[in-house]
């Protein structure tokens, strides 16, 4: 199949944004009128935001953008909070996420760069959905699935809003996959395991310690382990891949070390923060891929001797 071409004329630019905003606007009614239908919005948003991205001149896209935040807003002007904190963001995600797969950044990359972006610009529009709405929505929605009373409920809020931006950005990032080579566009997916995953685990689990150390910061640091998770789950999938021996004995081995230390020092830790210490697991994994790099880099040496 020939890749579709760019639209290139202003007309045709604002006719495709115009079809792309029309069809934001319809989802956001349908989950006004159905509210447990929320999903939609939330995965469909960043997945047209990003064709958008691919198919039509970046020059025209706040264009696009005030025009779906504009109708959003409209059509639902009595309950705006939606469009504050779920269009908004959607919509810079998934620019972020065309412009990254133009730029040929490997794939797992783009999801943590979005995924963080929408988690950074949800928590930015909590203070003002606060201010329009008299209430605090956090609250609300805890409320709303029982856990109103919750003592720990401060952490588990930047977890929701982990999980929550993350399936919005795997849902788009499953969809595009396949939907690129019709625009021209491949995904860049190395083959082999980056570097840079090291260095990814250990950043976050860095600042996961140091966020629990600080007061207040506790519900960061268990987002930081999220994130450094993440990165754990994407290089272990690779490690595992790599079908090396070594690799495997050094998996289970820190696996037994780390949860021997998880259960001597937890009752050590301050509650709810015990379970930062799997940061220590995430830890020994950085060691492994770095270990890993060194091992595929002298083998190549030897096949080349």
């Amino acid at each position: 199949m020939e890749p579709r071409k760019k639209k290139e004329t202003l007309v045709q630019n604002i006719t495709y944004m115009a079809i792309m905003a029309a069809i934001n606007v319809v989802f956001v009614l349908i989950t006004v009128f159905v509210p447990f239908l929320f999903f939609l919005i939330v995965f469909v948003l960043p997945l047209t935001s990003t064709i958008v991205t691919l198919y039509c001149k970046k020059r025209y896209f706040p264009i696009y953008a005030l025009a779906t935040i504009g109708l959003c807003m409209i059509c639902t002007m009595w309950q705006i909070g939606d469009t504050i904190f779920y269009v908004i963001p959607s919509i810079i995600s998934g620019f972020l996420f065309g412009f990254m797969v133009e730029k040929k950044v490997p794939s797992f990359w783009i999801l943590i760069s979005t995924t963080l972006v929408q988690i950074g610009f949800s928590y930015a529009t909590i203070p003002l959905l606060n201010l329009i709405s008299g209430k605090d929505v956090v609250v609300s929605f805890a409320t709303a699935f029982g856990l109103g009373e919750f003592k720990y409920l401060n952490y588990v809020v930047p977890c929701f809003i982990f999980f929550i931006s993350l399936a919005q950005q795997v849902i788009a990032y499953m969809v595009i996959k396949e939907e690129l080579p019709k625009f021209g566009y491949t995904l860049n997916e190395p083959k082999e395991l980056p570097f840079s995953l090291a260095i990814g685990i250990g950043t976050a689990s860095t600042l996961a310690f140091v966020f629990s150390f600080i007061s207040k910061c506790g519900p960061i640091s268990y987002l930081m382990s999220l994130i450094s998770l993440l990165f754990v789950c994407h290089s272990i999938i690779y490690l595992i891949l790599e079908k090396k021996t070594l690799v495997y004995i050094l998996i289970v081995v820190s696996l037994v070390v780390s949860v021997f230390t998880f259960a001597f020092l937890y009752s050590l830790v301050k509650e709810p923060l015990g379970l930062v210490l799997v940061n220590i697991f995430f830890f020994m994994i950085a060691i492994i891929v770095l270990i890993n790099n060194y091992l595929l880099k002298a083998s190549k040496k030897d096949t080349i001797k």
